[in-house]
């Protein structure tokens, strides 16, 4: 049950997000404290932020639907996961963490990564 509920919070957090920075760049860089200068800039947005983050809402609501993808979608959100908090850890050393903003999503990230490796673990030790 707990991973349907994470699963539903998942496809909607993600897939509300991913639709604002694919859909409406501008006013998301300036809601996550970020800047676009150019068009290239804006592409990168919708295409990282957006496109990315738009599919994991989708993958997460097609697996709330059929669980029978929950490990294989439980694996590559930590693969993702994992590197985006790689990149949190490495700004952290260079002293670039200066917003709680930052801190925010980062709380995010290390519940998400904490639940994802129990997940995977539990789903590891099923026999049915």
């Amino acid at each position: 049950m707990i991973n349907k509920i994470f699963l539903g919070f998942t496809a909607a957090t993600y897939g509300f997000l991913g639709g604002w920075a694919l859909f409406d760049p501008s006013s998301y860089v300036t809601a996550v404290g970020l800047t676009i200068n150019t068009d290239l800039g804006s592409a990168e947005i919708r295409a990282v932020y957006g496109g990315i983050n738009f599919l994991v809402g989708i993958s997460a609501f097609v697996t709330l639907i059929n669980s029978r993808n929950e490990k294989i979608f439980f694996t590559i959100l930590l693969f993702l996961i994992s590197g985006i908090l790689l990149g949190r850890i490495i700004s952290l050393i260079y002293g670039e963490y200066t917003s709680p903003f930052i801190g925010y999503f980062t709380a995010f990230e290390i519940v998400y990564f904490v639940f994802l490796v129990s997940a995977l673990r539990k789903l590891r030790n099923r026999i049915f």
